[in-house]
């Protein structure tokens, strides 16, 4: 049942996210409250223009902007810039989750409420340090000046487009690959500190079981694939480079497993729907497990241990992986209270 709307709603809404791709998928459960409050609500969404690619005309939101085209930089100023001011103004409400720890910033958009009637949240796009918050609950909490928060967690869900899936059954029949049931590795992650030291091990693991397995990297993740073509003896033409985030989003639509660290590609596989295999160490899986309906979280001796991976073996690894076919993952949904497990 839907939220009634709240007063004030009816004008477009702009959301302002400055987050990283992980960042943001774990915002959609917000987005999607917020076109729940106001079904007839326009959603801006402020992101970077890799996300605003992937998320433009979704469910989230029915228009993107690149968000450094806004020009907010100059109202962390106390003069502020009236023209950026005036643009922001046209849009009611307005949802930014950055500049909350700047007085200036903060100054410049809350005075929109009392000189034009515009509803303003400044928050925080991350939970607070050791809140133990998940992520998507936190920015759902933000929003509470707006309406009701609802009881559960809004299901989300990424699909690739028709043009994509044609590319992706193209990309693996080259390959001689299934259409469906391949097993994706993603061992890369925005710090080197999150990714997993022993994808290659469990490369050859699950080679060695007959399995079909794909790697995908992006631009950073060079020497880490290098790694897996000469330690595990991944073809190279298995190895996906650079892909779009559309291209990805069809390539995990068509796996069994997508196998990957605390990083924005296993958050985007997760609300696409597959299986997912997600493996923390140095960071916690209470606030920044993927969200969606397969999704399985693998945990070391986490944050503040000596080695945060202690006790993640490829051997543990590999049997979860196996179990983790369609209909058989552990389900990973954060509860009201934060919990990622």
């Amino acid at each position: 049942m839907r939220a009634s709307p709240s007063p004030g709603l009816g004008r477009g809404a702009l959301v302002v996210h400055p987050g990283a791709l992980g960042d943001v998928l774990l915002a959609l459960p917000a987005l999607a409250h917020l076109g729940r409050l106001a079904p007839d609500l326009r959603r801006v969404l402020a992101v970077s223009p890799r996300l605003a690619a992937l998320l433009d005309g979704s469910p989230y939101a029915e228009e993107t902007v690149d968000l450094d085209r806004l020009g907010l930089h100059r109202l962390f100023t106390m003069e502020g810039d009236p023209a950026v001011v005036d643009r922001l103004a046209a849009h009611d409400p307005i949802v930014s989750w950055l500049g909350a720890g700047d007085p200036a910033y903060r100054g410049h958009l809350a005075a929109l409420g009392p000189r034009l009637g515009r509803r303003v949240v400044i928050a925080r796009a991350t939970p607070a340090p050791l809140s133990g918050r998940h992520a998507s609950w936190h920015l759902l909490d933000t929003l509470a000046p707006l309406g009701p928060s609802p009881e559960a967690l809004p299901p989300v869900r990424i699909t690739a487009g028709a043009g994509e899936q044609a590319w992706a059954a193209g990309w693996l029949e080259d390959r001689g690959l299934p259409p469906a049931g391949v097993l994706i590795l993603h061992p890369g992650a925005g710090s080197a500190a999150k990714i997993w030291p022993d994808f290659a091990a469990l490369a050859r693991r699950l080679a060695g079981a007959g399995r079909p397995v794909v790697v995908v990297t992006g631009p950073a993740d060079a020497a880490v694939a290098a790694r897996l073509v000469a330690e595990a003896a991944v073809p190279e033409a298995r190895i996906a480079r650079d892909l779009s985030l559309r291209q990805l989003a069809a390539l995990f639509e068509r796996a069994a497993v997508v196998v990957g660290s605390d990083s924005g590609l296993s958050h985007l596989a997760a609300v696409v729907g597959c299986a997912v295999v997600a493996l923390f160490g140095p960071t916690d899986p209470r606030t920044w497990a993927p969200i969606g309906p397969r999704v399985t979280v693998l945990a070391g001796a986490g944050p503040g241990a000596a080695d945060p991976w202690r006790g993640l073996t490829p051997d543990r690894v590999e049997r979860v992986v196996l179990d983790a076919a369609p209909g058989r993952a552990a389900v990973v949904t954060p509860g009201d209270g934060g919990s990622g497990r």
